[in-house]
């Protein structure tokens, strides 16, 4: 046997071992936290460094997943909005190389491809309106690729369902955990490096806002819950519980209400589905009630604390209520906008951002506002024909889902289901934060049920 061939069996054997590819995970988890904390550009560097060794030894895009998705939220400074970095563009381009490369050796296979006309159709949808869009002035051209944002997500959709050999939900699972652990860790990191108040306070995390942190830890909560159901090892599901935990402290830095709301609704939900769709009823219900009651008794024995915490929450961040923070006025915006003429109306104005002089971590200047919601982001960019493609989009990713064999595919649905809803009222498609990590779970859904369908 060859020494190379040796090395990819040595490879292929450790990510067959759950354990191991748990700790796999792990130190993906905790290279993105050390890139984020003292360099992005060295932390995504390895991060490609171990994308390229993974696929030389391997060739499956399922043993990537974790450094692919988790790649994006090392980005610790972010940039300014009149400049794309060098650097960032050099990075992406390699990895995007990479991909290529190995995709090309494995071949395109367009059965595998499920969710590929929504996403087709919200890349044109996106892309059209920019022959007649007028909101970017010409000394700030570099707004002009948000046009092709939808694009590079279908482009990263048609590279992993082409370059993933099998559909593992279980990893795909571990995966959305382990994010949820990482962007709890970074929140944690900032608040203690700005000093701020946990809690009350708003902060930048450098790729994003602590928000659009809240959403994503939000949307990773339903997947820890899908590990929880399908093991009978009771150590696993505890270690799992803690993640939860972790998780929900994570939710509670970001300062977001509607992530408050989210998990305040979600996790009893959760918790009440998993009764049902758990592998071991009877121990499981047992360990759950157990935790719950041992839940009432430190709240009880920390009820003075536990009361200013909520107090603090409530008079800072829900003072005004349910305050819509200006959204009302854009979509009454987006909804003029449409309005203004046929065209606008059919094939949409193309307005992927609304753009305006604001405060940023780079000082006073020009910035995209978006509509903070799915409905009017997307009515806004493409009319009519944007909103059907969203339609169709969504109708896929459901069905696709919903025909799974995987008994527990009922939290994956659930997580669909939070981030929709929450999206009619906060950003989440048409961002990045949320696209890059959803073209990759809809490529591993994808090739769960071609190499499924046949057993």
């Amino acid at each position: 046997m060859s020494l190379y061939n040796k090395i990819s069996t040595s490879f292929n054997n450790f990510f067959n071992n759950k354990i191991y590819k748990e700790i796999y995970t792990f130190l993906i988890m905790f290279i993105a936290l050390f890139g984020y904390r003292f360099n992005d550009v060295i932390g995504i560097s390895i991060l490609i460094f171990i994308i390229l060794i993974t696929l030389l030894f391997t060739n499956d895009f399922t043993n990537i997943l974790a450094p692919s998705i988790f790649m994006l939220f090392v980005i610790n400074d972010g940039f300014a909005n009149n400049e794309i970095p060098l650097t960032l563009i050099i990075l992406t381009s390699i990895l995007v190389l990479i991909l290529l490369i190995f995709i090309i050796r494995n071949g395109f296979k367009l059965k595998k491809m499920k969710s590929l006309y929504g996403l087709l159709g919200l890349a044109i949808a996106n892309i059209l309106p920019i022959f007649w869009a007028n909101n970017i002035s010409s000394e700030n051209n570099v707004f002009y690729f948000f046009y092709f944002a939808n694009l590079g997500y279908l482009i990263l959709y048609v590279i992993f369902v082409n370059g993933l050999k099998k559909g593992d939900l279980n990893y795909l699972a571990v995966t959305m955990s382990y994010l949820g652990l990482l962007l709890t860790g970074e929140c944690l990191y900032k608040v203690l490096e700005l000093n701020i108040k946990p809690f009350i306070q708003d902060f930048w995390l450098g790729w994003g806002v602590c928000n659009e942190a809240g959403i994503m830890i939000c949307f990773s909560l339903p997947f820890i819950f899908y590990l929880i159901c399908n093991t009978k090892s009771l150590p696993y599901i505890f270690f799992n519980t803690l993640k939860i935990i972790i998780v929900a402290l994570g939710v509670l830095l970001t300062t977001s209400r509607a992530s408050y709301i989210c998990i305040l609704i979600g996790l009893p939900v959760l918790i009440i589905v998993s009764l049902f769709f758990n592998k071991t009823k009877k121990t499981y219900g047992i360990y759950t009630l157990s935790i719950c009651v041992l839940t009432v008794i430190i709240s009880l024995f920390f009820l003075p604390q536990i009361k200013t915490i909520i107090n603090e929450i409530k008079n800072i961040n829900f003072s005004n209520g349910l305050e819509s923070n200006d959204r009302l006025l854009l979509y009454e915006e987006a909804i003029n906008k449409f309005k203004e003429n046929p065209l606008y109306m059919i094939l949409g104005p193309g307005i992927c951002t609304s753009i305006d002089y604001r405060n940023s971590g780079f000082g006073y200047q020009l910035v995209p506002i978006v509509y903070h919601s799915t409905f009017f982001e997307t009515l806004i960019v493409g009319g009519i024909f944007g909103m059907l493609m969203l339609i169709i989009h969504l109708f896929q990713k459901y069905k696709n889902i919903a025909i799974t064999k995987d008994k527990t595919k009922i939290f994956i649905i659930l997580a669909y289901i939070g981030i929709d809803i929450y999206g009619l009222i906060d950003n989440t498609y048409h961002m990045y934060y949320y696209m890059i990590p959803l073209v990759i779970i809809l490529a591993v859904i994808d090739n769960y049920n071609y190499y499924n369908k046949f057993d």
